[in-house]
């Protein structure tokens, strides 16, 4: 005869063997999706874990449609193709309870099942429904900067739009159908699908097996969150490749045109000096491909001599494209033989009124007659240069007379005349040397300049390029140089 205690240890022994199914059942369904190496390899996995380990005979995997507003079914065991062709739930208000599942995040059991409802339609008696949600990692007040303080969500245990039907004041959503529809389009909407489980020919289910289910399809949830991160790593990437390799094709394009640009820029210097000069040289060095430095020594009707260094304000392709256009301009200038001021005004006008780079040019433009001695040069907005008495050592700084070019109509430059009796050498140079720095932020500055001028009185132009060029380089003591590096030198 079976006592009450027997009874007791027999109705426990049962407990602990439905419990020991339960937990060895969600385990192995667990173990089915971890090991799965796509999201469809996951949907199938619960699928068929369910059916052939839980003992259920129909069971699909629903995602959600955003742009139909509906469910579609991406893997099922236990129905006929047949069955699920077209078969598209709604998931508005009144669609029924498996749509609260979706918009409540809750595991739903609906027994008996009402007429009304999309499963009713596949001879569904009874079903369990739970969502597959992802991680939130963001409010969605918080993401959408939204300062409604009077919704629900907002600052709330349960922030997110989604989850209460009265919140989402944000969206500005006329119906809870409207919100809804805009929610699951949201980055914020975390709910990945519907696991949906027939219990027609199941029965009653214990509170055993709808945990196991919640917490199955939990894991299942997490899982395919992990492969949508891993698959939009992927596509990041594959992204980032294919704008590398763009990059790649354009900095190499551009390279070359730099390098064209290059060759064309130095074409426009001068490869020969006129004869006239017992000894003149000259030196450019460009911080980046092309810059925006130009010197020129070339001769000029009755036997005059035109010598000009000019410096555009930046570097680059736009200096240099402006220098290109200045040498044009200077050569074809009419006053280029007779008057620099005058040559330099003319210039100015056509880039005032014709060019707007936002660039200025400084320039020192001379002319130079061997026979009469006689030096006119002027200067729009360019340091000062110095002129040195090759018997004396004294230098004199031929200083700027008006503004730079290609900023104002109407710039004050003049001419000014000199008679050099006695030999002379000019150093014609832009700002890259005089404003060289050291480590120290100090700069070679112009009276170093004028030392070396006076120490290599007797040196040949070119020598005296490269005793400047040397002093300049262990002055910088490895510093970077900031602007393109001009010099024309010449005896006069």
């Amino acid at each position: 005869m079976e006592t009450t205690e027997t009874k007791d240890t027999l109705g426990l022994a049962e407990t602990l063997r439905r419990q020991l199914m339960t937990y060895y059942t969600s385990s192995e369904i667990a173990k089915i999706t971890a090991q799965a190496q796509s999201v469809e390899a996951v949907y199938k996995g619960l699928c068929l874990g369910f059916r052939d380990l839980a003992g259920y005979n129909k069971v699909m995997v629903l995602g959600i449609d955003t742009e139909n507003f509906c469910l579609e079914p991406l893997h099922s065991v236990g129905f006929d193709e047949a069955q699920l062709e077209g078969f598209r739930p709604e998931i508005d208000v009144m669609a029924g309870e498996y749509a609260e599942a979706i918009f409540c995040n809750k595991h739903v059991l609906s027994d008996p099942v009402p007429e009304f409802d999309a499963f009713a339609m596949l001879g569904s008696k009874a079903y369990i429904v739970s969502p597959m949600m992802a991680r939130v990692t963001e409010k969605c007040w918080e993401a959408k900067n939204c300062n409604k303080e009077n919704c629900p969500c907002y600052s709330s245990e349960t922030p997110y739009c989604w989850v209460n039907p009265n919140a989402g004041l944000a969206l500005n959503a006329a119906s809870e159908d409207e919100k809804r529809r805009v929610c699951v389009k949201c980055s914020q909407f975390k709910c990945e699908g519907l696991l949906w489980i027939d219990l027609t020919d199941k029965g009653k289910i214990t509170g055993e097996d709808a945990t196991m289910i919640s917490a199955t399809v939990s894991q299942a949830g997490l899982a395919i969150e992990s492969f949508r991160v891993h698959e939009s790593l992927k596509l990041t990437n594959e992204k980032l490749n294919s704008v590398y390799d763009e990059l790649k094709k354009a900095h190499s394009e551009l390279k070359s045109d730099l390098h064209q640009a290059n060759i064309i820029q130095h074409q426009l210097l001068p490869s020969t000096f006129p004869e006239t000069l017992s000894d003149v040289a000259a030196d450019y060095k460009a911080t980046m491909d092309v810059g925006g430095d130009y010197y020129d020594c070339f001769d000029l009707p009755n036997g005059k001599i035109g010598l000009v260094v000019a410096d555009v304000s930046g570097h680059g392709t736009a200096a240099a494209m402006m220098m290109a256009m200045f040498k044009i301009m200077l050569k074809n200038s009419p006053h280029s033989g007779t008057s620099p001021a005058l040559t330099l005004k003319n210039i100015n006008e056509t880039f005032v009124n014709e060019i707007d780079s936002g660039k200025f040019i400084t320039v020192f433009y001379a002319t130079w007659c061997k026979e009469t001695r006689e030096f006119v040069y002027s200067s729009a907005g360019h340091n000062p240069m110095p002129l040195m008495n090759k018997k004396t050592g004294e230098i004199k700084q031929l200083k700027s007379s008006g503004l730079f070019l290609g900023v104002m109509p109407d710039i004050t430059v003049e001419d000014e005349i000199l008679k050099l009796s006695d030999d002379h050498r000019i150093a014609i140079y832009t700002d890259g040397i005089n404003e060289a720095m050291n480590p120290a932020k100090e700069q070679f500055g112009h009276k170093r300049i004028h030392e070396l001028l006076q120490k290599n009185t007797n040196e040949s132009c070119r020598d005296f390029l490269e005793y400047l060029s040397d002093a300049v380089k262990v002055f910088r003591d490895g510093n970077e140089l900031d602007d393109d590096l001009t010099i024309l030198v010449c005896d006069l």
